[in-house]
């Protein structure tokens, strides 16, 4: 019969159901030294402590998705097959490497493995984007002017015309001589969400005439500027295609396991939470993404 084992956490006290022998164990894991690698199809989240006796706790995540893009909380279920945790304890220290190679190191030593036979992964994905357009906007908005999927607040390109926000709102409005943004056709619509800078009846997307997808440099009149804030020149080139678009991205993540049952053999340990660290800046990069028109 399997034994069957209760972990605190905080406690560390594992109580056999059989023969009476009481086991005091701890999982000493600090929630800061999470770490993770891989990335999708792959995925691998480990805690190591080398401070007495060397020990691991891991989780394995298959799925192909693409996770810490958004803030958000999803829930893996621990099946020891694509979702697979692991608790183990070796002859010698970890490093990240043991978990994070192509080829794993030989040593040091499992001495001791625990495999999870079921439970809940639970990830919380907290996620911060900025277009860095110089304009301040609010994260928590759903605003989505030109549709293309790209939220304005980290949206590049509020207005969809291939002219970049921070371009359309102006030197003057960036460096705060002008409270407001550009109005080129005074329509009371500034540039940045204006698809049509000069009124003139052609969307600036069309005033590219060269259909490198970046009206800025499309010029007939050195003296008034590029054709989409010029509203003599009316040519039109039909282009319905967005320029690829830019924003960093900044994302901290926190990883529990909730109700984790951890086997060895005949003997069974519970831990109603298995909080396995968090970590900070576990994507902190510039995105690049060309949305679908």
């Amino acid at each position: 019969m399997r034994k069957l084992f209760f972990i605190s956490i905080f406690l560390g006290l594992i109580i056999s159901c059989n023969d009476g022998d009481i086991i005091i164990t701890e999982f000493n894991f600090e929630p800061e030294n999470l770490d993770n690698c891989g990335g999708p199809g792959g995925y691998v989240f480990f805690n190591i402590n080398n401070s007495s006796t060397a020990e691991s706790i891991s989780l394995i995540l298959k799925t192909t998705d693409i996770l810490f893009l958004d803030s958000e909380v999803q829930e893996f279920v621990l099946n020891g097959t694509s979702n697979i945790v692991n608790y183990r304890k070796y002859s010698g220290d970890v490093t990240n490497d043991y978990f994070c190679s192509n080829i794993p190191p030989t040593s040091p030593e499992v001495v001791v493995e625990y495999l999870g036979e079921s439970g809940i992964a639970e990830l919380t994905t907290i996620a911060a984007k900025d277009d860095e357009d110089g304009k301040e906007e609010d994260p928590n908005s759903d605003l989505d002017t030109d549709g293309d999927s790209l939220l304005d607040y980290y949206d590049e390109d509020d207005d969809g015309d291939n002219v970049p926000t921070v371009i359309e709102l102006g030197s003057d409005y960036l460096d705060g001589t002008n409270e407001n943004p550009l109005d080129t056709d005074g329509d009371g619509i500034f540039d940045y969400l204006d698809d049509d800078d000069d009124g003139d009846g052609i969307l600036t997307r069309y005033e590219d005439a060269n259909g490198d997808l970046d009206p800025t440099n499309d010029i007939t009149d050195l003296a008034i500027g590029p054709n989409y804030i010029n509203p003599a020149v009316t040519e039109s080139n039909i282009i319905d295609q967005y320029r690829v678009h830019s924003f960093l991205l900044i994302s901290d993540i926190n990883l529990i396991i909730k109700n984790l049952v951890l086997v060895n053999g005949e003997e069974e340990i519970i831990q109603e939470t298995m909080v396995m660290g968090n970590k900070n800046d576990v994507i902190n990069a510039t995105i690049s993404i060309t949305p679908v028109f």
